[in-house]
Protein backbone atom coordinates (compact mmCIF):
# COMPACT_ATOMS: atom_id res chain seq x y z
CA UNK A 1 0.00 0.00 0.00
CA UNK A 2 1.20 3.48 -1.12
CA UNK A 3 0.99 6.26 1.79
CA UNK A 4 1.87 9.61 1.25
CA UNK A 5 0.61 13.23 0.53
CA UNK A 6 -1.75 12.70 -2.46
CA UNK A 7 -2.10 15.33 -4.85
CA UNK A 8 -5.45 15.27 -6.34
CA UNK A 9 -5.73 16.08 -10.56
CA UNK A 10 -8.66 16.38 -12.15
CA UNK A 11 -9.51 18.03 -15.64
CA UNK A 12 -12.54 20.76 -16.37
CA UNK A 13 -13.21 23.59 -18.20
CA UNK A 14 -13.45 27.37 -16.58
CA UNK A 15 -15.95 29.01 -17.35
CA UNK A 16 -16.05 31.68 -14.79
CA UNK A 17 -14.33 34.50 -13.52
CA UNK A 18 -11.45 33.33 -10.29
CA UNK A 19 -14.16 34.43 -7.97
CA UNK A 20 -17.04 32.78 -9.14
CA UNK A 21 -15.64 29.85 -10.11
CA UNK A 22 -14.26 29.25 -6.54
CA UNK A 23 -17.99 28.20 -5.85
CA UNK A 24 -19.34 27.11 -9.02
CA UNK A 25 -19.28 23.80 -8.80
CA UNK A 26 -18.77 23.38 -5.01
CA UNK A 27 -22.25 21.24 -4.82
CA UNK A 28 -21.66 19.44 -7.95
CA UNK A 29 -23.76 16.47 -6.07
CA UNK A 30 -26.71 16.94 -8.22
CA UNK A 31 -28.97 15.90 -9.24
CA UNK A 32 -31.15 14.25 -6.40
CA UNK A 33 -29.94 13.43 -2.70
CA UNK A 34 -31.76 11.62 -0.17
CA UNK A 35 -29.64 11.21 3.26
CA UNK A 36 -28.12 8.97 5.45
CA UNK A 37 -28.40 5.22 3.58
CA UNK A 38 -26.52 2.46 4.31
CA UNK A 39 -28.26 -0.31 2.06
CA UNK A 40 -30.98 1.20 0.05
CA UNK A 41 -33.82 -1.02 -1.30
CA UNK A 42 -36.03 0.33 -3.79
CA UNK A 43 -38.41 -1.28 -6.54
CA UNK A 44 -36.57 -3.32 -9.16
CA UNK A 45 -38.84 -1.75 -12.58
CA UNK A 46 -38.15 1.15 -13.08
CA UNK A 47 -34.63 0.45 -11.76
CA UNK A 48 -33.09 3.09 -9.17
CA UNK A 49 -29.64 2.77 -8.09
CA UNK A 50 -26.98 4.52 -6.33
CA UNK A 51 -24.78 6.34 -8.10
CA UNK A 52 -22.86 8.09 -5.22
CA UNK A 53 -21.91 8.75 -1.38
CA UNK A 54 -20.83 11.23 0.30
CA UNK A 55 -20.32 10.49 4.28
CA UNK A 56 -18.31 11.91 7.41
CA UNK A 57 -17.29 10.06 10.22
CA UNK A 58 -16.13 11.68 13.40
CA UNK A 59 -14.19 9.40 15.74
CA UNK A 60 -13.42 9.64 19.39
CA UNK A 61 -12.85 7.45 22.07
CA UNK A 62 -16.56 7.80 23.74
CA UNK A 63 -18.38 8.01 20.36
CA UNK A 64 -18.70 6.96 16.43
CA UNK A 65 -21.22 9.31 14.48
CA UNK A 66 -21.66 9.05 11.01
CA UNK A 67 -23.27 11.23 8.46
CA UNK A 68 -24.26 9.11 5.41
CA UNK A 69 -25.58 11.84 2.04
CA UNK A 70 -26.51 9.81 -1.26
CA UNK A 71 -26.70 10.60 -4.65
CA UNK A 72 -28.96 8.46 -6.97
CA UNK A 73 -31.13 8.53 -10.10
CA UNK A 74 -34.61 7.69 -8.91
CA UNK A 75 -37.81 9.02 -6.87
CA UNK A 76 -36.31 9.64 -2.98
CA UNK A 77 -40.04 8.35 -1.66
CA UNK A 78 -38.97 4.79 -3.43
CA UNK A 79 -36.59 4.62 -1.57
CA UNK A 80 -36.17 2.54 2.44
CA UNK A 81 -32.79 3.01 4.28
CA UNK A 82 -31.23 0.10 6.18
CA UNK A 83 -28.44 0.93 8.36
CA UNK A 84 -26.03 -1.68 10.39
CA UNK A 85 -25.09 -0.10 13.96
CA UNK A 86 -24.10 -0.70 16.92
CA UNK A 87 -25.98 -1.87 19.63
CA UNK A 88 -27.63 1.10 21.44
CA UNK A 89 -27.29 3.39 18.67
CA UNK A 90 -29.56 6.28 18.26
CA UNK A 91 -30.21 8.14 15.39
CA UNK A 92 -30.90 12.25 15.14
CA UNK A 93 -31.77 14.99 12.61
CA UNK A 94 -28.93 16.64 11.16
CA UNK A 95 -28.45 19.28 8.89
CA UNK A 96 -27.44 19.75 4.96
CA UNK A 97 -25.32 23.25 6.09
CA UNK A 98 -23.43 20.91 7.79
CA UNK A 99 -22.10 18.85 4.33
CA UNK A 100 -21.91 21.91 2.56
CA UNK A 101 -19.67 23.88 4.58
CA UNK A 102 -17.45 20.67 4.10
CA UNK A 103 -17.64 20.96 0.93
CA UNK A 104 -17.24 24.20 0.24
CA UNK A 105 -13.54 24.03 2.40
CA UNK A 106 -12.55 20.99 1.07
CA UNK A 107 -12.86 20.72 -2.35
CA UNK A 108 -10.33 20.97 -4.86
CA UNK A 109 -9.04 24.28 -6.59
CA UNK A 110 -6.75 24.40 -9.76
CA UNK A 111 -4.39 27.17 -9.99
CA UNK A 112 -3.26 27.22 -13.27
CA UNK A 113 0.39 27.25 -14.35
CA UNK A 114 2.28 30.54 -13.50
CA UNK A 115 4.13 32.53 -16.45
CA UNK A 116 6.33 35.16 -17.01
CA UNK A 117 4.98 37.77 -19.75
CA UNK A 118 7.69 40.51 -19.28
CA UNK A 119 7.81 42.19 -16.36
CA UNK A 120 5.22 40.17 -14.37
CA UNK A 121 3.93 37.05 -13.89
CA UNK A 122 0.33 36.25 -14.89
CA UNK A 123 -1.43 33.03 -13.83
CA UNK A 124 -5.14 33.33 -15.36
CA UNK A 125 -8.17 32.06 -13.41
CA UNK A 126 -8.38 29.34 -11.09
CA UNK A 127 -11.30 26.96 -10.40
CA UNK A 128 -12.67 25.13 -7.64
CA UNK A 129 -14.04 21.58 -8.27
CA UNK A 130 -16.22 19.21 -5.67
CA UNK A 131 -14.81 15.23 -5.85
CA UNK A 132 -17.86 14.85 -7.26
CA UNK A 133 -40.97 4.67 0.04
CA UNK A 134 -44.04 4.99 2.23
CA UNK A 135 -44.00 2.06 5.01
CA UNK A 136 -46.58 -0.30 2.87
CA UNK A 137 -49.76 0.65 4.56
CA UNK A 138 -47.91 2.70 7.17
CA UNK A 139 -47.52 0.19 10.21
CA UNK A 140 -44.96 -0.99 12.12
CA UNK A 141 -44.55 -4.50 13.78
CA UNK A 142 -45.93 -4.19 17.10
CA UNK A 143 -43.46 -3.80 20.15
CA UNK A 144 -44.25 -7.04 21.59
CA UNK A 145 -43.53 -9.90 18.74
CA UNK A 146 -43.89 -12.75 21.16
CA UNK A 147 -42.33 -15.60 19.11
CA UNK A 148 -40.72 -13.72 16.40
CA UNK A 149 -37.40 -13.77 15.92
CA UNK A 150 -37.17 -9.79 14.78
CA UNK A 151 -37.12 -7.36 17.80
CA UNK A 152 -38.15 -4.07 17.24
CA UNK A 153 -35.96 -1.65 19.89
CA UNK A 154 -37.46 1.46 19.07
CA UNK A 155 -39.99 3.19 16.13
CA UNK A 156 -40.16 6.95 16.16
CA UNK A 157 -40.08 9.65 13.77
CA UNK A 158 -37.12 11.80 12.66
CA UNK A 159 -37.55 14.94 10.91
CA UNK A 160 -39.62 13.63 8.03
CA UNK A 161 -38.98 9.72 8.32
CA UNK A 162 -40.29 7.13 9.88
CA UNK A 163 -37.55 4.97 11.68
CA UNK A 164 -37.58 1.26 13.60
CA UNK A 165 -34.44 0.36 15.31
CA UNK A 166 -33.86 -3.79 14.77
CA UNK A 167 -32.31 -6.62 16.89
CA UNK A 168 -32.20 -10.28 15.31
CA UNK A 169 -29.73 -13.30 15.98
CA UNK A 170 -31.15 -15.73 13.64
CA UNK A 171 -30.18 -15.95 9.54
CA UNK A 172 -32.93 -14.69 7.06
CA UNK A 173 -34.92 -13.06 9.71
CA UNK A 174 -34.35 -9.48 9.40
CA UNK A 175 -35.04 -9.83 5.49
CA UNK A 176 -38.15 -11.31 6.00
CA UNK A 177 -39.28 -8.65 8.43
CA UNK A 178 -37.88 -6.31 5.78
CA UNK A 179 -40.29 -8.17 2.85
CA UNK A 180 -42.93 -8.10 5.47
CA UNK A 181 -43.26 -4.27 5.98
CA UNK A 182 -42.72 -2.94 2.33
CA UNK A 183 -39.22 -3.21 1.62
CA UNK A 184 -37.82 -4.42 -1.40
CA UNK A 185 -35.40 -6.57 -0.43
CA UNK A 186 -33.23 -8.37 -3.27
CA UNK A 187 -32.50 -12.05 -2.46
CA UNK A 188 -28.60 -11.05 -2.91
CA UNK A 189 -28.76 -8.51 0.05
CA UNK A 190 -29.49 -11.55 2.75
CA UNK A 191 -25.87 -12.85 2.89
CA UNK A 192 -24.82 -9.53 3.45
CA UNK A 193 -27.34 -8.44 5.89
CA UNK A 194 -26.99 -12.06 8.07
CA UNK A 195 -23.30 -11.54 7.85
CA UNK A 196 -23.64 -8.61 9.93
CA UNK A 197 -26.50 -9.88 12.41
CA UNK A 198 -23.39 -12.95 13.30
CA UNK A 199 -21.12 -9.92 13.87
CA UNK A 200 -23.76 -8.62 16.58
CA UNK A 201 -25.03 -5.26 14.63
CA UNK A 202 -28.49 -3.99 15.24
CA UNK A 203 -30.17 -2.57 12.39
CA UNK A 204 -31.74 1.00 11.62
CA UNK A 205 -34.58 1.20 9.18
CA UNK A 206 -35.93 4.50 7.52
CA UNK A 207 -38.09 5.66 5.32
CA UNK A 208 -40.06 8.87 4.69
CA UNK A 209 -43.45 9.35 6.02
CA UNK A 210 -46.38 9.45 4.16
CA UNK A 211 -47.10 12.62 2.38
CA UNK A 212 -43.60 14.12 2.79
CA UNK A 213 -41.98 15.99 -0.06
CA UNK A 214 -38.86 15.84 -1.45
CA UNK A 215 -37.61 19.28 -0.30
CA UNK A 216 -38.59 17.94 3.14
CA UNK A 217 -35.94 15.33 2.95
CA UNK A 218 -33.32 16.09 5.58
CA UNK A 219 -29.91 14.58 7.07
CA UNK A 220 -29.41 12.24 9.62
CA UNK A 221 -26.84 11.36 11.85
CA UNK A 222 -26.65 8.04 13.51
CA UNK A 223 -24.30 7.88 17.31
CA UNK A 224 -23.04 4.92 18.66
CA UNK A 225 -21.00 4.70 22.03
CA UNK A 226 -17.47 3.54 21.02
CA UNK A 227 -14.58 4.79 18.67
CA UNK A 228 -14.73 2.75 15.77
CA UNK A 229 -12.68 3.28 12.62
CA UNK A 230 -14.92 1.28 10.28
CA UNK A 231 -17.34 2.23 7.56
CA UNK A 232 -19.96 -0.41 6.37
CA UNK A 233 -19.25 -0.65 2.81
CA UNK A 234 -20.58 -3.82 2.58
CA UNK A 235 -24.05 -2.68 3.21
CA UNK A 236 -23.53 0.71 0.99
CA UNK A 237 -23.02 -1.89 -1.72
CA UNK A 238 -26.73 -2.86 -1.78
CA UNK A 239 -28.88 -1.15 -4.26
CA UNK A 240 -25.62 0.72 -6.41
CA UNK A 241 -24.28 0.80 -9.52
CA UNK A 242 -21.32 -0.72 -11.70
CA UNK A 243 -19.65 2.12 -9.76
CA UNK A 244 -19.68 4.24 -6.79
CA UNK A 245 -18.39 7.59 -6.26
CA UNK A 246 -17.63 8.34 -2.45
CA UNK A 247 -16.75 11.01 -0.79
CA UNK A 248 -15.53 10.48 3.13
CA UNK A 249 -14.81 13.38 5.85
CA UNK A 250 -13.09 12.13 8.71
CA UNK A 251 -12.80 13.99 12.10
CA UNK A 252 -10.85 12.83 14.94
CA UNK A 253 -7.71 14.08 16.28
CA UNK A 254 -5.30 13.46 13.41
CA UNK A 255 -5.06 12.59 9.85
CA UNK A 256 -6.39 9.35 8.91
CA UNK A 257 -5.93 7.22 5.79
CA UNK A 258 -7.24 3.95 4.59
CA UNK A 259 -5.66 0.65 6.29
CA UNK A 260 -7.34 -2.19 4.33
CA UNK A 261 -7.52 -0.16 0.67
CA UNK A 262 -4.34 1.29 -1.15
CA UNK A 263 -4.24 5.15 -1.09
CA UNK A 264 -3.48 6.39 -4.99
CA UNK A 265 -0.52 8.94 -5.51
CA UNK A 266 -0.11 11.36 -8.41
CA UNK A 267 2.83 13.56 -9.10
CA UNK A 268 2.28 17.04 -9.18
CA UNK A 269 4.16 18.01 -12.26
CA UNK A 270 1.22 15.69 -13.94
CA UNK A 271 -1.32 18.85 -13.76
CA UNK A 272 -1.21 20.54 -16.69
CA UNK A 273 -3.18 24.35 -18.10
CA UNK A 274 -4.55 25.18 -20.96
CA UNK A 275 -4.72 28.86 -21.24
CA UNK A 276 -6.81 28.48 -24.81
CA UNK A 277 -9.54 27.26 -23.29
CA UNK A 278 -9.16 27.17 -19.90
CA UNK A 279 -8.85 23.54 -18.74
CA UNK A 280 -7.41 21.16 -16.45
CA UNK A 281 -6.57 17.44 -16.87
CA UNK A 282 -7.61 17.33 -13.38
CA UNK A 283 -10.50 14.41 -14.23
CA UNK A 284 -8.15 12.50 -16.41
CA UNK A 285 -5.16 12.09 -14.01
CA UNK A 286 -7.50 11.54 -10.92
CA UNK A 287 -9.72 9.30 -12.64
CA UNK A 288 -6.49 7.04 -14.08
CA UNK A 289 -5.19 7.37 -9.64
CA UNK A 290 -8.62 5.66 -8.91
CA UNK A 291 -8.71 2.60 -11.36
CA UNK A 292 -5.55 1.21 -9.68
CA UNK A 293 -5.38 -1.95 -7.69
CA UNK A 294 -8.48 -3.21 -9.62
CA UNK A 295 -10.55 0.36 -8.57
CA UNK A 296 -9.95 -0.16 -4.49
CA UNK A 297 -7.53 2.72 -4.72
CA UNK A 298 -8.30 6.19 -2.29
CA UNK A 299 -7.24 9.36 -2.91
CA UNK A 300 -6.72 11.79 -0.06
CA UNK A 301 -8.00 15.54 -1.49
CA UNK A 302 -7.36 17.45 1.70
CA UNK A 303 -6.11 17.19 5.40
CA UNK A 304 -6.26 20.02 8.06
CA UNK A 305 -5.77 20.09 11.89
CA UNK A 306 -8.27 22.90 13.82
CA UNK A 307 -10.56 23.18 11.08
CA UNK A 308 -13.22 24.10 12.76
CA UNK A 309 -11.47 26.90 14.28
CA UNK A 310 -10.64 28.62 10.33
CA UNK A 311 -12.02 32.06 9.80
CA UNK A 312 -14.22 32.75 6.51
CA UNK A 313 -16.16 35.73 4.56
CA UNK A 314 -19.94 35.56 5.28
CA UNK A 315 -22.34 36.26 2.68
CA UNK A 316 -21.66 40.61 3.06
CA UNK A 317 -17.90 39.46 3.04
CA UNK A 318 -17.11 39.78 6.55
CA UNK A 319 -15.04 37.93 8.16
CA UNK A 320 -16.61 35.28 10.49
CA UNK A 321 -16.08 31.80 12.23
CA UNK A 322 -17.04 28.80 10.34
CA UNK A 323 -18.60 27.43 12.85
CA UNK A 324 -20.80 30.62 12.62
CA UNK A 325 -20.88 30.54 8.86
CA UNK A 326 -22.09 26.47 9.73
CA UNK A 327 -25.08 28.29 11.61
CA UNK A 328 -25.84 31.43 9.08
CA UNK A 329 -25.65 28.51 6.55
CA UNK A 330 -28.53 26.51 8.11
CA UNK A 331 -30.23 29.39 8.58
CA UNK A 332 -30.29 30.78 5.08
CA UNK A 333 -31.00 26.67 4.37
CA UNK A 334 -34.65 27.17 6.59
CA UNK A 335 -33.10 24.19 8.67
CA UNK A 336 -33.11 27.15 11.77
CA UNK A 337 -36.20 29.18 12.53
CA UNK A 338 -34.32 32.20 13.82
CA UNK A 339 -30.27 33.49 13.58
CA UNK A 340 -27.97 32.46 16.24
CA UNK A 341 -24.91 34.16 16.86
CA UNK A 342 -22.29 32.73 18.93
CA UNK A 343 -20.13 34.83 21.29
CA UNK A 344 -16.33 32.85 21.10
CA UNK A 345 -14.51 33.74 17.75
CA UNK A 346 -11.94 31.03 18.96
CA UNK A 347 -12.33 27.94 20.38
CA UNK A 348 -10.21 25.68 23.02
CA UNK A 349 -10.20 22.67 24.87
CA UNK A 350 -12.70 19.01 24.83
CA UNK A 351 -15.93 19.39 24.13
CA UNK A 352 -18.34 17.97 26.59
CA UNK A 353 -22.04 17.88 26.13
CA UNK A 354 -23.83 18.43 29.64
CA UNK A 355 -27.22 16.64 28.32
CA UNK A 356 -27.62 12.86 28.54
CA UNK A 357 -27.62 10.91 25.56
CA UNK A 358 -30.45 11.87 23.31
CA UNK A 359 -31.56 15.13 25.53
CA UNK A 360 -32.06 18.19 23.71
CA UNK A 361 -29.93 20.97 24.86
CA UNK A 362 -32.93 22.90 26.86
CA UNK A 363 -33.87 20.60 29.36
CA UNK A 364 -33.75 20.72 32.34
CA UNK A 365 -31.80 17.34 32.67
CA UNK A 366 -28.53 19.12 31.45
CA UNK A 367 -25.79 19.84 33.68
CA UNK A 368 -22.50 21.51 33.69
CA UNK A 369 -18.96 20.50 32.10
CA UNK A 370 -16.32 19.64 33.94
CA UNK A 371 -13.71 22.58 34.67
CA UNK A 372 -11.38 23.65 31.51
CA UNK A 373 -13.64 21.69 29.19
CA UNK A 374 -16.04 23.26 26.30
CA UNK A 375 -19.84 23.29 26.51
CA UNK A 376 -20.79 21.74 23.42
CA UNK A 377 -24.12 24.21 23.66
CA UNK A 378 -20.90 26.70 22.58
CA UNK A 379 -20.56 25.15 19.32
CA UNK A 380 -24.38 25.48 17.60
CA UNK A 381 -27.91 26.24 18.20
CA UNK A 382 -30.86 23.71 18.96
CA UNK A 383 -31.59 22.31 15.13
CA UNK A 384 -27.68 22.75 13.99
CA UNK A 385 -26.26 20.44 16.63
CA UNK A 386 -24.05 18.48 13.66
CA UNK A 387 -20.55 20.64 14.30
CA UNK A 388 -20.84 19.87 18.21
CA UNK A 389 -21.98 16.74 17.91
CA UNK A 390 -19.11 15.70 15.44
CA UNK A 391 -16.33 17.50 17.99
CA UNK A 392 -17.77 15.64 21.36
CA UNK A 393 -15.14 14.32 22.97
CA UNK A 394 -12.04 15.97 21.01
CA UNK A 395 -9.87 18.67 21.90
CA UNK A 396 -10.96 21.26 19.12
CA UNK A 397 -7.15 22.30 18.25
CA UNK A 398 -6.61 19.37 17.56
CA UNK A 399 -9.17 17.88 15.24
CA UNK A 400 -8.48 17.01 11.88
CA UNK A 401 -10.81 17.08 9.07
CA UNK A 402 -9.18 14.49 6.17
CA UNK A 403 -11.15 14.27 2.57
CA UNK A 404 -10.55 10.98 1.29
CA UNK A 405 -12.30 10.15 -2.53
CA UNK A 406 -12.75 6.82 -4.32
CA UNK A 407 -14.96 5.64 -7.22
CA UNK A 408 -15.33 2.26 -5.95
CA UNK A 409 -16.53 -0.61 -7.90
CA UNK A 410 -19.35 -3.57 -7.30
CA UNK A 411 -16.79 -6.07 -6.44
CA UNK A 412 -14.45 -3.29 -4.01
CA UNK A 413 -17.81 -3.18 -2.06
CA UNK A 414 -17.28 -6.85 -0.33
CA UNK A 415 -15.20 -5.32 1.99
CA UNK A 416 -16.00 -2.90 4.91
CA UNK A 417 -13.35 0.16 5.02
CA UNK A 418 -11.11 0.30 7.87
CA UNK A 419 -9.27 3.74 9.13
CA UNK A 420 -6.10 4.01 10.52
CA UNK A 421 -3.69 6.97 11.39
CA UNK A 422 -1.96 8.29 8.91
CA UNK A 423 1.68 7.69 9.23
CA UNK A 424 2.92 11.66 8.40
CA UNK A 425 0.56 13.74 10.30
CA UNK A 426 0.75 16.62 7.56
CA UNK A 427 -1.33 18.63 5.73
CA UNK A 428 -2.58 17.85 2.44
CA UNK A 429 -3.82 21.40 0.32
CA UNK A 430 -6.48 21.51 -1.55
CA UNK A 431 -5.22 24.40 -4.02
CA UNK A 432 -3.56 22.59 -6.84
CA UNK A 433 -1.28 24.78 -9.19
CA UNK A 434 -0.55 23.45 -12.63
CA UNK A 435 3.36 22.35 -13.30
CA UNK A 436 2.65 22.75 -17.54
CA UNK A 437 1.08 25.73 -19.31
CA UNK A 438 -0.21 24.72 -22.52
CA UNK A 439 -1.02 27.87 -24.62
CA UNK A 440 0.50 30.34 -22.34
CA UNK A 441 0.20 33.00 -24.65
CA UNK A 442 -2.61 33.04 -24.66
CA UNK A 443 -2.19 34.23 -21.00
CA UNK A 444 -0.04 37.10 -22.07
CA UNK A 445 -1.35 38.35 -25.13
CA UNK A 446 0.24 41.54 -27.71
CA UNK A 447 2.46 38.02 -29.33
CA UNK A 448 4.53 38.45 -26.31
CA UNK A 449 6.10 34.68 -25.93
CA UNK A 450 5.96 33.69 -21.88
CA UNK A 451 8.34 31.68 -19.81
CA UNK A 452 6.64 29.39 -17.47
CA UNK A 453 8.01 29.90 -13.54
CA UNK A 454 8.58 26.52 -12.00
CA UNK A 455 7.49 26.48 -8.20
CA UNK A 456 7.24 22.53 -7.78
CA UNK A 457 10.34 23.05 -5.91
CA UNK A 458 8.86 25.76 -3.38
CA UNK A 459 8.64 24.10 0.00
CA UNK A 460 4.74 23.42 0.74
CA UNK A 461 4.27 24.86 -2.60
CA UNK A 462 3.84 28.70 -1.00
CA UNK A 463 1.56 30.20 -4.04
CA UNK A 464 -0.92 27.58 -3.67
CA UNK A 465 -0.94 28.10 0.25
CA UNK A 466 -1.18 31.81 0.11
CA UNK A 467 -4.20 31.34 -2.14
CA UNK A 468 -6.12 28.57 -0.43
CA UNK A 469 -7.26 30.25 2.60
CA UNK A 470 -8.74 33.50 0.32
CA UNK A 471 -10.20 31.09 -2.22
CA UNK A 472 -12.11 29.20 0.23
CA UNK A 473 -13.78 31.64 2.09
CA UNK A 474 -14.82 33.47 -1.45
CA UNK A 475 -16.60 30.06 -1.76
CA UNK A 476 -18.22 29.85 1.58
CA UNK A 477 -19.41 33.55 0.84
CA UNK A 478 -20.47 32.69 -2.34
CA UNK A 479 -22.39 29.51 -1.08
CA UNK A 480 -24.46 31.43 1.18
CA UNK A 481 -25.34 34.25 -0.58
CA UNK A 482 -26.88 31.56 -3.27
CA UNK A 483 -28.73 29.51 -0.34
CA UNK A 484 -30.28 33.07 0.52
CA UNK A 485 -31.27 33.65 -3.02
CA UNK A 486 -32.71 30.23 -3.50
CA UNK A 487 -34.77 30.23 0.29
CA UNK A 488 -36.15 33.83 -1.08
CA UNK A 489 -37.50 32.36 -4.35
CA UNK A 490 -39.68 29.51 -2.45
Amino acid sequence: MRKGTTMLLRSTKAVFTACTLVAATAFAFAPRTAEACGGCFAPPDPPTVVSGHRMVMSVSQTQTVLWDQIQYAGDPEEFAWVLPVKPGARIEAGTSAFFEVLEAQSAVRIAPAIVDCGGGSSSGCSASFAASDEFGDGSAAPGENGGDPVEVLHQGTVGPYETVTLSTEEPGALNDWLESHGYNVDDSSQPIIDQYVAEGFDFIALRLQPGQGVKQMTPVRVVMEGGSVTLPLRMVGIGTGAQTPIVLYVIGEGRYTTQNFPEALIAGNLLSWDFATSESNYVELRDQALTEDDGRSWITAYAAQNFFNTSVFDANFNSTTLIQFYLNQALANGELSSSCALGLGYFSGTVENPCPPGEPWDSPACGSVEPGALDSRQLGCVGAEDIAVALDGLNVENVWVTRLEANLPRAALSDDLTLEAAAEQVPVNNILTAQIAINPEEACGNGVIPRTIDVSNVPGNRVAALMTTALASIAAALLLRRARARLARR
